[in-house]
């Protein structure tokens, strides 16, 4: 019998996919200084061991969903005196890990995380932000003064290749394998952005094709991330924390955050206690990964007057609800949830716990099923463990991890809106949030 656990603080639900996903490339060479030749074997195999040993410790299911864990070990440790370096060690790591075939598994190296603000130039910025669209990775933003804008490059050109890297032949072989369209959509993104967000100074090489199908080489040099970063959390290191919000006509308020990061409820606060009662809102949760995952109720929060449940995170031992506690001067109004392929963990536990809560109307693509709570560890070598131990499931009882979420109404953008800069998306939630706003007039008003 499950036995219901107290929260045990903040470590117990961390994750974000931009972090893992936008550093890879800065650790591929460097070796932490606290490695020697000296000390490497004993080293790589007390990381090794870690590894397992963590896992099969803190894995939510006792099964390993058939995975015999301890062969896995076996297999792999044969392995270990062939590896010579941090980067080969990551490698293998990385591949015993995937026999567990879920989310939120992942090996970070040292050199690639922030905890320190003299750390922050290993994370740099083009400018782009990318999407899955029509079954290629296409660019939906372009920052202003950013290395991209002064490279010329616009929304909805896709990306044929990066440092080298096909892309197609990556999604092909991903769909080979019998990966869902919405994971393949999840993983190219990220791999897309850990090219596209590197070392400051480092440099991009990337292939970009327009929508007559003109192809052009363009070389970026990764700029510093300026403005706000969250603070780091134990071993859960420091990431840039972006939070917009836009007034898109009278009433109706449109907010896209980065990352779940405490730097930004204080923003999000102050928009949503100071809603209209008549108003409505848009949240806009696409391409967004994850982050802290205790944000999500307390967002829910500021948007309901009674209590409900996101859903409950299952572990080895026990389990955990996610309770929404309702706010003072909480908004009532419509809520528009915007998803896609790259929604996910956090995002997708927001939005699913929303949305059968009947508290929100959800618009966009599948979510890519991402959505196990994890932990970070360090390793004797210095690099990072992301481990999941837990699982997330619905208050109606669904799995979010391999299943995603489904929206209301599914709106997809294509690579002709994102040149005419067109959001059929926006436009959808638009038209809803308006058939739904005289309603919203007739509620009394916020104190």
């Amino acid at each position: 019998m499950r036995t219901k656990h107290r929260w045990r603080g903040w470590k117990v639900l961390l994750f974000t996919g931009w972090l893992l996903s936008g550093v890879a490339r800065a650790g591929e060479t460097a070796e932490p200084a606290s490695v020697t030749a000296e000390n490497w074997a004993r080293l790589r195999d007390e990381t090794f061991e870690t590894v397992w040993s963590t896992i099969n410790a803190a894995y939510y299911d006792a099964t390993f969903g058939g995975v015999d864990w301890v062969a896995v070990r076996d297999r792999y440790r044969l392995q270990l005196p062939a590896v010579t370096d941090q980067p080969g060690l990551r490698r293998l790591l990385t591949a015993m890990l995937a026999e567990l075939k879920r989310s939120h598994f992942a090996i970070m190296s040292r050199e690639a995380a922030v905890f320190t603000p003299a750390e922050r130039v290993r994370i740099g910025t083009t400018g782009l932000r990318v999407a899955y669209v029509e079954n290629v990775v296409a660019l939906t933003g372009v920052a202003p003064d950013s290395p991209a804008a002064a490279a010329g490059l616009h929304p909805g050109e896709t990306i044929v290749e990066l440092d080298g890297l096909k892309l197609d032949e990556l999604d092909r072989y991903l769909r080979e394998t019998g990966i869902e369209p919405a994971r393949c959509g999840l993983w190219l993104m990220q791999l897309a952005e850990s090219r596209l967000r590197g070392p400051v100074g480092s440099n991009v090489s990337l292939t970009v094709r327009d929508g007559a199908g003109v192809t052009r080489d363009v070389r970026l040099t990764c700029a510093a991330h300026e403005g706000v970063w969250s603070e780091p959390m134990g071993d859960f290191p420091s990431v840039p924390v972006e939070c917009d919000i836009r007034q898109i006509e009278p009433g109706i308020a449109w907010l896209r955050f980065n990352v779940f990061a405490r730097q930004a409820m204080k923003d999000i606060r102050k928009l949503l206690t100071g809603m209209p009662a008549d108003g409505g809102l848009i949240l806009d949760l696409r391409g967004n990964p994850g982050g802290v995952t205790v944000m999500a109720p307390g967002i829910s929060g500021w948007l309901s007057d009674h209590a409900f449940s996101l859903g409950t995170m299952h572990l080895r031992q026990g389990h955990l609800g996610f309770e929404v506690a309702p706010q003072a001067h909480a908004f009532l109004g419509p809520v528009a949830v915007l998803i896609d392929r790259g929604s996910a963990s956090t995002s997708e536990i927001m939005a699913a716990g929303l949305q059968e809560a009947g508290r929100v109307r959800v618009f966009g693509e599948n979510s890519p099923g991402a959505a196990l709570p994890s932990l970070f560890k360090a390793l004797p070598t210095g690099d990072l463990l992301q481990y999941a131990i837990a699982d997330m499931q619905t208050p109606a009882g669904r799995l979010i991890e391999g299943n995603g979420v489904t929206p209301d109404e599914a709106v997809s953008l294509s690579l002709a809106d994102l040149a005419a800069g067109r959001d059929p998306v926006v436009d959808a939630a638009r038209r809803w949030l308006a058939s739904q706003r005289p309603a919203a007039k007739a509620q009394p008003s916020q104190p």
